[in-house]
């Protein structure tokens, strides 16, 4: 009987080697961009609860927005804290051992990118932010009808974790963007539609932003002006 005794040489294990690493390095990057498309459509599905959250918070309080942050003198609930009882209302899961209430609401007025930050830093970071040009000077907080253009003006956005100082503040403005997602930004306009919008080529770790109607974005952070 014959009998093949042949076995792979060097080179042939060379070549599968060589092959693999090739179907890995084109699998790679798709995979990549799947979970960078994902992390994009929870944070856009994220930012319409908290506008669902928001617009009932309105409703209960005579038009009026929440605050945009907890300094100053001026008194309130800050958005942040806000949407909370909105959302647990909406979304706590039947069994309330599956998961803490504290950890669902995180997870919805977070941006994903927050389960990467170290945990001594959670309780201090906040990856989506409300605009806080919508009240200024001795305007505390506003109505939410007497925004002139609704579908142009920002109201929570991607903010950046990456500065201490910025990182930590219930809000922001174009300054204090982050385009981390495929290096654009989810931001959620006053009439509750959310767009994915990039401005340059940043990878999300620095100043990124639009004043008043840049780069014909036709985005508005100062509904005044």
């Amino acid at each position: 009987m014959y009998k093949d005794n042949h076995a792979f040489t060097i080179i042939e294990i060379l070549i599968v080697i060589f092959i693999i690493l090739i179907i890995v390095g084109l699998i790679f990057p798709i995979l990549y961009k799947i979970r960078e498309k994902s992390n994009q459509a929870v944070c856009m599905s994220n930012m319409g609860q908290m506008y669902k959250a928001i617009l009932q918070y309105t409703f209960e309080n005579d038009g009026y927005l929440p605050l945009e942050s907890n300094s100053g003198s001026c008194s309130g609930e800050v958005w942040f804290k806000a949407v909370d009882r909105y959302i647990i209302t909406d979304t706590l899961p039947e069994n309330p051992t599956e998961i803490s209430t504290k950890e669902k609401l995180l997870r919805i007025k977070q941006d994903p990118i927050f389960k990467t930050i170290s945990q001594d830093k959670k309780d201090n970071t906040r990856s989506i932010k409300m605009n806080t040009q919508l009240a200024q000077g001795t305007m505390c907080n506003r109505m939410i009808d007497s925004i002139s253009f609704p579908s142009m003006t920002v109201l929570l956005f991607d903010g950046r974790v990456n500065n201490t100082t910025v990182a930590s503040k219930y809000d922001g403005s174009y300054g204090s963007v982050a385009q981390r997602h495929s290096k654009g930004a989810n931001i959620l306009f006053m009439d509750g539609h959310v767009e994915r919008i990039q401005n340059g080529d940043s990878d999300g770790t620095v100043n990124e932003g639009w004043p008043n109607g840049h780069a014909n974005q036709g985005i508005i952070w100062d509904p005044d002006q």
